[in-house]
């Protein structure tokens, strides 16, 4: 007879999206399993690009500087159209970046990324994805989800798949099957979710005509930069990514080669021949890992339906164009697991749990339509648009993609780092309140200094905005204003809006930061202030906020995004509005 355990969530999968997700509900505290149906984590590379909003994510539960020192900076690339450099596309120290620590997307092979997410499910939270165990059934009524879970049998304890729950790691043992009771679960299962089938939604879209192969390789010879990608078009298409340490990633377009057999090493070598003449392109070696595959563009009709919940390629699938995929799967996680805490913990109802689909699924679909309008733009092969793409792109694409504004907006969505919910029903900006940030955008970061003479002058540590948004809270940030040399202003209101806020709020469950803005040679602390107090050196992040002309708030998320922002003197009807 199979055993049956009782969880709060349960999430199929272990992808970025999943272990994300075991992540956002394990710095909350709230009890889950996470399982997935392979047996080990893949070593393939797969899902490359690392976006610089998912960094920010990731740094929330751990050292991720790691995992971008042992990551390819991508600074840009070049276009080349027949065999000639079109454009080059410089993505460096562009002003999109100033108010992220990660100024760059980082190219790293998946296994890379999964491998950091589960070391920080592991070392920061001691919790572990439950391997070789499969959901092969997936029912949901009012009270709750019941799942079937398939093990496969070992004989002995030490070899057993574990269940991980509150007490930590307990073998399953020789049990076939389990039944789990959860309150909700979360597919985080890929393409052919079985919670997706499981759900009444609709998984819309389509495949796209054309076949593509794939190799990790080595490379030698090659005059092509480690830290640039290359966009070749022809007829046909190359794309190459530079991975590091001599070893690049190629995905080719081959109108009429017949996609029946599997791809060799000299496939891709006379397709890079071709594509960049003169040799110039490099002599592959020594293959990593070679595939052909086709790919889609579908969107889930609902991200939520009931107890069940889909994130990641479960929700959306679409070309690879822009690197967005697995980023998008990370914030999905990022977004849903405060909410799931803030209902299992009683603190809000249900409905609250709609707000996922609402401020997700716009952006699921935003980004599903620029990367098919991106991918369509550079694979279609159709004759008539090859001569134009391929007469009109060397004037064009200088033209597009020289401008820096241009670019900048191209980078601030392709880095996910400009997604926001404005029109979300749980945001909200203070009535006449017209700054640069407004409630639903991201929060800005920036460097802080632990307000002490004595720390200013060691210089003991750097710290920087987000590190003070950790992820088990909301955050209220209370910021002096700019408006005289001294560069602090208005202490008694700022101390009247803390104790405002905290008797309002009573119980903890939200963090008081205080940014006094000030000269670097301002120190001293200032008398009487609750909360966490900070020094924003010369009013950086006061005019990120808009806060150059007198004080304010900002509450922040606990997926650091702004809930509501507004000057200090609505801080009252903010309270009210929490209500």
């Amino acid at each position: 007879m199979a055993q049956t355990t009782i969880t709060d969530v349960l999430i199929i999968g272990s992808g970025p999206t999943g272990t994300t997700m075991a992540l956002e509900l394990a710095a909350q505290g709230i009890p889950f399993r996470i399982v997935d149906k392979i047996a080990q984590r893949s070593d393939k590379s797969k899902a490359l690009a690392v976006q610089p909003r998912s960094l920010e994510v990731m740094g929330r539960h751990g050292p991720v500087e790691r995992l971008v020192e042992r990551g390819n900076a991508g600074l840009g690339g070049a276009i080349f159209v027949n065999g000639k450099k079109t454009v080059d596309v410089d993505l460096g120290g562009i002003h999109a970046t100033r108010d992220s620590a990660f100024p760059h997307t980082i190219l790293a092979p998946q296994s890379l990324t999964e491998g950091f997410l589960a070391e920080c499910l592991a070392t920061r939270y001691g919790r572990f994805v439950e391997f070789g165990t499969e959901a092969t059934s997936v029912v949901q009524n009012a009270d709750g989800v019941t799942v079937t879970l398939r093990t496969e049998s070992s004989s002995s304890a030490a070899s057993s798949p574990t269940k991980v729950g509150d007490s930590g790691a307990v073998p399953i043992g020789t049990h076939e099957e389990e039944t789990v009771r959860a309150k909700y679960v979360v597919g985080a299962d890929g393409a052919h979710s079985i919670v997706r089938h499981a759900a009444a939604v609709q998984f819309e879209g389509d495949a796209y005509p054309q076949d593509f192969i794939l190799c990790d390789t080595h490379i030698r010879n090659t005059t092509m930069a480690r830290d640039r990608f290359r966009i070749c078009m022809r007829y046909g298409l190359l794309v190459i990514f530079p991975l590091g340490n001599g070893v690049v990633r190629l995905v080719a377009s081959r109108p009429g080669v017949p996609a029946t057999d599997e791809p060799a090493l000299k496939d891709f070598q006379d397709w890079l021949d071709y594509m960049v003449p003169g040799g110039a392109g490099g002599e592959l070696y020594d293959p990593i890992w070679l595939a052909r595959f086709k790919l889609h563009h579908r969107v889930s009709t609902n991200y939520r339906d009931g107890r069940l919940f889909l994130a990641g390629d479960a929700a959306h699938i679409h070309s690879p164009a822009g690197g967005q995929g697995m980023n998008t799967g990370i914030q999905d996680s990022a977004n849903l697991g405060w909410k799931l805490a803030s209902v299992l913990r009683g603190e809000q109802p249900d409905a609250f749990l709609d707000t996922y689909n609402e401020e997700r699924r716009p952006v699921g679909l935003r980004i599903l339509g620029s990367s098919d309008y991106l991918f369509n733009v550079v694979t279609s092969q159709g004759w008539l648009w090859l001569f134009f793409r391929n007469l009109l792109a060397p004037w064009v694409l200088p033209w597009l993609i020289g401008d820096g504004a241009r670019r900048n907006r191209m980078f601030r969505f392709l880095s996910q780092l400009g997604v926001r919910y404005r029109r979300s029903s749980i945001v909200g900006t203070a009535e006449g309140f017209a700054g640069p940030v407004l409630g639903g955008d991201r929060a800005p970061d920036g460097p802080v200094v632990e307000f002490g003479e004595e720390k200013l002058q060691k210089k003991q540590r750097e710290l920087r905005l987000h590190h003070l948004l950790v992820p088990e809270k909301h955050h209220l940030l209370l910021f002096s204003g700019v408006t005289s040399s001294s560069g602090t202003v208005s202490r008694e209101d700022l101390q009247q809006a803390a104790k405002t806020f905290q008797n309002d709020n009573p119980g903890g469950a939200a963090l008081v930061h205080v940014l006094i803005a000030g000269p670097s040679s301002c120190g001293g602390r200032p008398p009487s202030l609750n909360g966490d107090y900070y020094l924003d050196v010369d009013g950086v992040l006061h005019g990120r906020y808009g806060f150059g002309d007198g004080p304010g708030y900002v509450y922040v998320r606990p997926d650091g995004y702004v809930a509501h922002i507004g000057p200090l003197s609505a801080i009252q009807s903010f309270t009210k509005w929490l209500e």
